[in-house]
């Protein structure tokens, strides 16, 4: 065996390994932060000042209506919704066999995600949990919504860690590759998102480990479906495309740390 074929192969795998859990850290920056300034952005739409945050709002809408409220609060969840499932689409059209489809993978994940997730809350807390009571929607809508939502994400993470497999090493085995690919970003990717967007309310750290658990589902899905994966045929290296996506979006984040003021 060569042993600087071996080093290479080696060197190609650690890369492999990584790459997921600073894609989801990017892609969850590319999703979260602009889904508060599509908060923010709706508000000065409707006649509203606020000052956006890297993860919230503060808008000055004491006079608003309760409708006007309610689309404040929406417009967030469904702002994640399109921009996770153009890049999914863009994926599976277009990208899918290429080394730059884990970027789009991984941000339609965290933005459909980022839908689904409010939806779960719809009866306990988050953004549909806010418009649901500006429109006094009732207690049971919420409870039929947060059902809906907790079966749909469920699933959807479910396929995602079968999806997220083909992104590990043909090399690795069942234990690597699920580690890689759905338990690395759940679980050392939370920890990072954290470190990123430091600093955050007390609030804001609870409800970013909790909200995380649904990631459970698609390290299942990765470790039952393991057996039948078909690895994508590109190396999984690090692009240029991945390069500026992470450093424009952790530019972002930092940049809004102290707040900036949308005023009219």
């Amino acid at each position: 065996m060569n042993p600087e074929l071996s080093r290479s192969d080696a060197s190609r795998n650690r890369v492999a390994a990584i790459r997921p859990t600073i894609l989801f850290v990017t892609a969850f920056a590319l999703n979260v932060t602009p889904h508060e300034i599509a908060h923010a952005i709706a508000g000065y739409l409707l006649g509203f000042n606020s000052t956006i945050f890297q993860m919230w709002v503060n808008p000055d809408a004491a006079d608003a209506t309760p409708g006007r409220l309610a689309i404040i609060a929406v417009i967030g969840p469904f702002f994640s919704l399109m921009v996770g499932t153009a890049c999914f689409v863009l994926y599976e059209r277009q990208f899918k066999e290429r080394t730059s489809g884990l970027a789009f993978l991984m941000i339609g994940i965290v933005g459909i995600y980022s839908f689904l997730g409010p939806l779960v809350g719809a009866a306990l807390g988050g953004d549909f949990h806010i418009a649901f009571g500006f429109l006094n929607i009732s207690t049971t809508a919420g409870y039929i919504a947060s059902a809906i939502g907790l079966v749909l994400l469920a699933y959807f993470m479910y396929r995602m860690g079968q999806e997220l497999l083909r992104w590990a090493p043909p090399e690795f085995g069942r234990v690597k590759a699920v580690a890689c690919t759905t338990l690395a970003p759940w679980l050392i990717g939370t920890f990072l998102v954290l470190l990123v967007y430091w600093p955050l309310p007390r609030f804001l750290i609870g409800s970013s480990l909790t909200g995380s658990v649904f990631w459970l589902f698609a390290v299942v899905g990765a470790a039952i479906n393991f057996s039948g994966r078909q690895p994508v045929r590109t190396l999984s290296y690090f692009t240029h495309a991945d390069v500026v996506l992470t450093v424009g979006a952790l530019l972002m984040v930092r940049l809004l740390v102290n707040g900036i003021r949308l005023a009219h």
